[in-house]
This record gives C-alpha cells, structure tokens and sequence, in this order.
C-alpha cells in the first residue's frame, strides 16, 4: 500500500475543516510551499490542525487549520535574534507595512507573560508599547489574496535568510 503524503494529509484535513473559498487560498498555499521547496511537517504541539513550515531543517513558520479558519503564524522572525533587521532589505514599503498591521500583541503568552516577548520595542522603525509575541510575532488569519501573497514574500525571505546563514557558517 502506497504511503500517504503528508500534502495529501493536509489537504484531506483541511477539505474537512474548510469552505470553498477558504479551501481554495490554503491549497494555493499548500501548492505554493511544495513550488519552492518549503517541507511541510506536523508540530510537536498537540494541537490537531498545526503544521511547521521548514527550510534546511530549520522552521519559518507554520499554518493552523480549525473550524473553518486558517492561519499563518511566522516563527523565525523573533525580535530577540534579530530576524526583523535582517529582513529588512528585502521588504518592500507595502510588505513592511504588512508585516506591522500583523504584528501579534494579543497572544496569551504574551499576555501571561510565558514567552519571551517585549514591550517598548522597536520592529522595523516602529515602536511598539504592547508586548510583541516571542512565539509568533507575525500572525496572519484567514488571509485573503492580498495578504497571501504577502506571507509567500515572508516564506521566501525565511528561506532567503536559512539559506545566507548556512552559507556563512560553511565559510
């Protein structure tokens, strides 16, 4: 018996989880991850619904599915190592102001004070008085067009970033 791709798992998960129309962006994500060699693989979290999205072994972020609802949360993007000023030369004004409409300063951690998030800091010349989630510092929600092609620029800068990094570290 053939094994199952974990794509297959995906998909079949979300058909179940998903409208029409909803369906139809996340599987345009879901195509565009296998597109550009973003692996896709099941969290250690036990939450059913939640996959990391992978470069090189090293994770970018992840997608949630759940009761008609998808989302894309940014991973490596952490103010403490610096990932927001290593990006920044490849952000467009629009991507930039994309990411700040997306900063996440309302996820539990952050408010229970859990991870390692910050307040008063600065992301992207923008200061930020609210705490800035350590965990998921980009949190996107049922992305529309719009936003999707905003978050496959961020996958692409993750991977751009990945791949500089390990380029370094064999020098």
């Amino acid at each position: 018996m053939e094994k199952i791709k974990s794509n297959q798992v995906i998909a079949e998960y979300a058909e179940k989880c998903l409208d029409k129309d909803k369906l139809k962006t996340f599987l345009e994500f879901c195509d565009f991850l296998s597109k550009n060699k973003l692996g896709i693989r099941k969290t250690g979290r036990k939450i059913n619904g939640s996959w990391a999205i992978i470069y090189k072994n090293k994770m970018i972020g992840g997608f949630y599915i759940s009761n008609n609802s998808w989302g894309i949360r940014y991973f490596n993007l952490f103010p403490r190592n610096d990932w927001f000023n290593k990006c920044e030369k490849y952000l467009s004004v629009e991507l930039k102001d994309f990411i700040l409409n997306n900063i996440n300063t309302t996820a539990g951690c952050c408010i229970n004070k859990t991870c390692h998030s910050r307040d008063n800091i600065i992301v992207l010349g923008k200061l930020f008085s609210e705490r800035v989630c350590a965990c998921v510092p980009i949190y996107i929600d049922n992305p529309n067009k719009k936003a999707l092609e905003h978050t496959k620029e961020l996958a692409m800068i993750g991977k751009n970033i990945i791949a500089e990094i390990a380029a370094n570290s064999t020098v």
